[in-house]
């Protein structure tokens, strides 16, 4: 794991709060040069450790169904199938988890058929899948990614916006 040091962990948080916040604004609200702030955010990016994308309400591209599904594998292919499974554009979150399903995904399908053709036709073909179960989400009340960053307590306050 990347150990985050103060000027890291200012600069995450601050793109946290608004992901378009130009270097300069950034460099001034860290109380560091925009260079460092350039340097630091080609190290985290090249690291893996920060990835920069917008989230979209996948409503508005069409897709009506949200599905959370667990799925039983088999052990010694835990990894090959999360692997195929993430290879689908429209599952955006695989976990490999503990309880009763080894493996979590969450996908948006543009219908609930759509869903129904994943789950019977396309999970039952993936060989190493046992079993699933589907969630339909009805309702979701957060949808945001991640907000916080482990360890921002110890952060000191940054200068106040103009």
């Amino acid at each position: 794991m990347t150990e985050l040091g103060q000027i890291e962990k200012r600069i995450l948080l601050l793109l946290q709060m608004d992901g378009r916040m130009p270097l300069s604004e950034i460099a001034r609200r860290a109380e560091v040069s925009e260079p460092t702030v350039r340097k630091k955010m080609a190290a985290m990016t090249e690291s893996g450790l920060l990835k920069v994308a917008a989230i979209v309400d996948p409503a508005c591209l069409g897709y009506e169904a949200a599905a959370i599904i667990g799925i039983d594998v088999d052990r010694p292919r835990i990894a090959e199938v999360a692997q195929k499974l993430a290879s689908y554009p429209f599952v955006d979150s695989v976990s490999v988890t503990t309880g009763p399903w080894d493996i979590m995904i969450r996908a948006f399908f543009e219908t609930v058929r759509d869903l129904h053709d994943f789950v019977f036709v396309e999970l039952g073909a993936v060989e190493g899948i046992r079993d699933s179960q589907s969630h339909l989400v009805m309702r979701s009340y957060k949808f945001e990614g991640l907000r916080g960053v482990a360890g921002m307590a110890e952060t000191p306050p940054f200068p106040a916006t103009d």
